[in-house]
Protein backbone atom coordinates (compact mmCIF):
# COMPACT_ATOMS: atom_id res chain seq x y z
CA UNK A 1 0.00 0.00 0.00
CA UNK A 2 2.95 2.67 0.79
CA UNK A 3 5.10 1.88 -2.43
CA UNK A 4 1.50 2.35 -3.89
CA UNK A 5 1.10 5.62 -2.31
CA UNK A 6 4.57 6.82 -3.36
CA UNK A 7 4.17 5.98 -6.93
CA UNK A 8 0.96 8.47 -6.78
CA UNK A 9 3.01 10.98 -5.28
CA UNK A 10 5.63 10.73 -7.52
CA UNK A 11 3.36 10.64 -10.93
CA UNK A 12 1.23 13.05 -9.62
CA UNK A 13 4.39 15.83 -8.75
CA UNK A 14 5.62 14.73 -12.53
CA UNK A 15 2.29 15.66 -13.89
CA UNK A 16 2.36 18.97 -11.76
CA UNK A 17 5.72 20.27 -12.78
CA UNK A 18 5.31 19.29 -16.18
CA UNK A 19 1.91 20.90 -16.69
CA UNK A 20 3.40 24.25 -15.40
CA UNK A 21 6.34 23.74 -17.55
CA UNK A 22 4.23 23.44 -20.38
CA UNK A 23 1.92 26.35 -19.22
CA UNK A 24 5.17 28.80 -19.51
CA UNK A 25 5.92 27.27 -22.39
CA UNK A 26 3.12 28.19 -24.17
CA UNK A 27 2.92 31.95 -22.18
CA UNK A 28 6.36 32.14 -24.06
CA UNK A 29 5.34 30.51 -27.30
CA UNK A 30 3.26 34.01 -28.05
CA UNK A 31 4.65 36.40 -30.43
CA UNK A 32 5.14 39.51 -29.03
CA UNK A 33 1.90 41.55 -30.21
CA UNK A 34 -0.31 38.71 -28.74
CA UNK A 35 1.47 38.94 -25.34
CA UNK A 36 1.09 42.48 -25.43
CA UNK A 37 -2.52 42.36 -25.76
CA UNK A 38 -2.98 39.89 -23.00
CA UNK A 39 -0.65 41.88 -20.43
CA UNK A 40 -2.14 45.02 -22.15
CA UNK A 41 -5.83 44.09 -21.79
CA UNK A 42 -4.61 42.92 -18.05
CA UNK A 43 -2.73 46.67 -17.60
CA UNK A 44 -6.27 48.44 -18.90
CA UNK A 45 -8.84 46.22 -16.92
CA UNK A 46 -6.66 47.20 -13.87
CA UNK A 47 -6.91 51.09 -14.33
CA UNK A 48 -10.58 50.98 -15.56
CA UNK A 49 -11.58 49.49 -12.39
CA UNK A 50 -8.93 52.08 -10.35
CA UNK A 51 -10.62 54.77 -12.17
CA UNK A 52 -14.15 53.57 -11.68
CA UNK A 53 -13.02 52.96 -7.63
CA UNK A 54 -11.78 56.20 -7.24
CA UNK A 55 -14.07 58.52 -9.07
CA UNK A 56 -11.12 59.90 -11.30
CA UNK A 57 -13.08 60.16 -14.19
CA UNK A 58 -10.30 59.44 -16.60
CA UNK A 59 -10.34 59.80 -20.06
CA UNK A 60 -9.80 57.33 -22.62
CA UNK A 61 -6.02 58.86 -23.54
CA UNK A 62 -5.68 59.12 -19.66
CA UNK A 63 -6.68 55.72 -19.47
CA UNK A 64 -4.72 54.37 -22.24
CA UNK A 65 -1.23 56.49 -20.95
CA UNK A 66 -1.42 54.76 -17.36
CA UNK A 67 -2.27 51.27 -19.12
CA UNK A 68 1.04 51.47 -20.84
CA UNK A 69 2.63 52.94 -18.06
CA UNK A 70 1.59 49.85 -16.32
CA UNK A 71 1.72 47.20 -18.99
CA UNK A 72 5.49 46.79 -17.94
CA UNK A 73 5.24 45.80 -13.78
CA UNK A 74 2.49 43.55 -15.15
CA UNK A 75 4.72 41.65 -17.06
CA UNK A 76 7.59 41.39 -14.38
CA UNK A 77 4.82 40.26 -12.08
CA UNK A 78 3.56 37.62 -13.97
CA UNK A 79 7.10 36.17 -14.49
CA UNK A 80 8.30 35.91 -11.24
CA UNK A 81 4.35 34.44 -10.13
CA UNK A 82 4.79 32.13 -12.92
CA UNK A 83 8.11 31.07 -11.61
CA UNK A 84 7.06 31.00 -7.84
CA UNK A 85 5.02 28.13 -9.03
CA UNK A 86 7.68 26.57 -10.62
CA UNK A 87 9.72 26.42 -8.16
CA UNK A 88 6.88 25.09 -5.75
CA UNK A 89 6.22 22.42 -8.05
CA UNK A 90 9.76 21.50 -8.28
CA UNK A 91 9.63 20.87 -4.48
CA UNK A 92 7.12 18.76 -4.56
CA UNK A 93 9.15 17.21 -7.27
CA UNK A 94 12.02 16.67 -5.27
CA UNK A 95 10.76 15.97 -1.94
CA UNK A 96 8.91 13.48 -2.97
CA UNK A 97 11.65 11.66 -4.82
CA UNK A 98 13.67 11.90 -0.96
CA UNK A 99 15.55 14.89 -1.21
CA UNK A 100 15.07 16.55 1.93
CA UNK A 101 15.98 19.93 3.97
CA UNK A 102 18.64 22.61 1.82
CA UNK A 103 19.32 19.97 -0.65
CA UNK A 104 15.56 20.36 -2.04
CA UNK A 105 15.31 23.90 -1.79
CA UNK A 106 18.64 24.09 -3.75
CA UNK A 107 17.87 21.64 -6.20
CA UNK A 108 14.35 23.26 -6.88
CA UNK A 109 15.71 27.13 -7.40
CA UNK A 110 18.39 25.52 -9.70
CA UNK A 111 15.85 23.65 -11.74
CA UNK A 112 13.75 26.43 -12.08
CA UNK A 113 17.18 29.11 -12.87
CA UNK A 114 17.45 26.48 -15.90
CA UNK A 115 14.18 26.29 -17.39
CA UNK A 116 14.01 29.97 -17.06
CA UNK A 117 17.20 30.32 -19.56
CA UNK A 118 16.09 27.80 -21.49
CA UNK A 119 12.77 29.74 -21.50
CA UNK A 120 14.87 32.78 -23.15
CA UNK A 121 16.70 30.96 -25.17
CA UNK A 122 13.42 29.54 -26.65
CA UNK A 123 11.94 33.40 -26.71
CA UNK A 124 14.50 34.12 -29.57
CA UNK A 125 12.71 32.20 -31.88
CA UNK A 126 9.20 33.60 -30.94
CA UNK A 127 8.19 36.81 -33.61
CA UNK A 128 9.16 39.47 -31.57
CA UNK A 129 10.28 38.36 -28.62
CA UNK A 130 13.93 38.92 -26.58
CA UNK A 131 15.82 36.75 -24.68
CA UNK A 132 16.74 38.57 -21.92
CA UNK A 133 19.18 37.85 -18.98
CA UNK A 134 17.16 39.91 -17.02
CA UNK A 135 14.10 38.09 -16.96
CA UNK A 136 16.08 34.72 -16.42
CA UNK A 137 17.42 36.76 -12.81
CA UNK A 138 13.53 37.74 -12.75
CA UNK A 139 11.93 34.24 -12.96
CA UNK A 140 14.60 32.83 -10.46
CA UNK A 141 14.02 35.72 -7.53
CA UNK A 142 10.22 34.50 -8.12
CA UNK A 143 11.18 30.86 -7.62
CA UNK A 144 12.86 31.69 -4.64
CA UNK A 145 10.32 33.79 -3.60
CA UNK A 146 7.89 31.05 -4.26
CA UNK A 147 10.38 28.91 -2.05
CA UNK A 148 10.61 31.40 0.40
CA UNK A 149 6.91 31.24 1.16
CA UNK A 150 6.75 26.87 1.23
CA UNK A 151 9.60 27.63 4.06
CA UNK A 152 7.99 30.32 5.88
CA UNK A 153 4.51 28.23 5.92
CA UNK A 154 6.74 24.79 6.49
CA UNK A 155 8.10 26.81 9.70
CA UNK A 156 4.73 27.99 10.60
CA UNK A 157 3.39 24.54 10.13
CA UNK A 158 6.09 22.95 12.46
CA UNK A 159 5.95 25.28 15.15
CA UNK A 160 1.67 25.02 14.82
CA UNK A 161 2.45 20.95 15.27
CA UNK A 162 4.87 21.34 17.88
CA UNK A 163 2.42 23.63 20.11
CA UNK A 164 -0.49 20.93 19.71
CA UNK A 165 1.98 17.87 20.77
CA UNK A 166 3.13 19.79 23.45
CA UNK A 167 -0.71 21.04 24.66
CA UNK A 168 -1.67 16.85 24.25
CA UNK A 169 0.96 16.31 26.80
Amino acid sequence: MRDTRKKIYRLASTVLLAGWMTIIFLFSAQPAGESSKVSGGVAYRIVSRADRIFGMDLREEELLRYTQKLDHPIRKAAHMSEYAVLGMAAFLFFAVRGRKGRKCYVFSLLFSAVYAATDEIHQLFVPGRAGRCSDVVIDTLGAAAGLLVLWILGKICASRLKKSIHKSL
